[in-house]
């Protein structure tokens, strides 16, 4: 099972030392392909990474919305231009996100290129940053803990799909759901002991997540690693 928190962050510090400036660089990249095309801010971005734990694969408070854009460009030509770029680049860009900090964590050598590995598999990412909306939408139509459940099930879809790429969208999904039974207060512990870092990125409007993403990316890649290790190989 995944190591405590603090063993997570220590191991996270020791593995981007060197690697500094290329991760902060994929991050801020990947908030400025999807935040900022939406026109949300560095307050928007630490709220959403401490509530949805990925610079990327942020549903939006309302996260049918972001579906709704979607099927208002394709069937009736209307929406705004800024939500719809981002959905469709969410997608790769969290898979890409993800492919980098494996990298970090076993020492391959991971580079800012790689933050475009995702788009060689756009469609299977594209489809499950769709189905992770659909289903945590779905789940939050019941109430707001349930979709905060499906949330954490899902968090470990992009690593398995980079780790496995015969895999279909949905085959990671279910791969993901299986990891995290009985793993996601886990991960919600790791997240917590974050926030006061994602505060004071609000603080400083945003200069503190600078160092902080990367951070926290390298630690909840760690947590993705450990938990693989404990289970059947997927």
């Amino acid at each position: 099972m995944p190591q405590e928190s603090y063993d997570l962050k220590r191991r996270a510090k020791e593995q981007l030392s060197g690697y500094w400036p290329q991760a902060i660089i994929v991050c801020f990249l990947t908030w400025l392909l999807t935040m900022a095309i939406k026109g949300e801010g560095p307050i928007h971005l630490a709220r959403d990474i401490y509530l949805n734990g990925n610079v990327a694969n942020i549903p939006p408070v309302n996260p049918f919305s972001s579906v709704d854009h979607f099927i208002k460009f394709i069937l009736i030509g209307q929406g705004d231009w800024g939500d719809l770029l981002s959905f469709l680049l969410m997608g790769p860009l969290t898979l890409g996100v993800s492919g980098f900090f494996l990298k970090l964590i076993r020492n391959e050598g991971p580079g800012i290129e790689d933050l475009g590995e995702g788009f060689k598999a756009f469609l299977k990412s594209f489809i499950l940053n769709l189905l992770i909306t659909v289903f945590t939408t779905l789940w939050s139509l019941l109430l707001v803990i349930p979709g905060i459940i499906a949330a954490y099930r899902y968090s470990m879809a992009y690593y398995i799909m980079m780790d496995n790429s015969q895999l279909s969208a949905l085959e990671a999904l279910k791969q993901s759901k299986y990891m995290m039974v009985g793993h996601k207060f886990e991960l919600f512990v790791l997240q917590l002991s974050f926030l006061g870092w994602f505060l004071l990125g609000v603080l400083t409007l945003g200069l503190a997540l600078l160092w902080a993403n990367p951070y926290y990316e390298a630690a909840k890649a760690n947590f993705y690693q450990d938990l693989k290790a404990t289970l059947i190989p997927v």
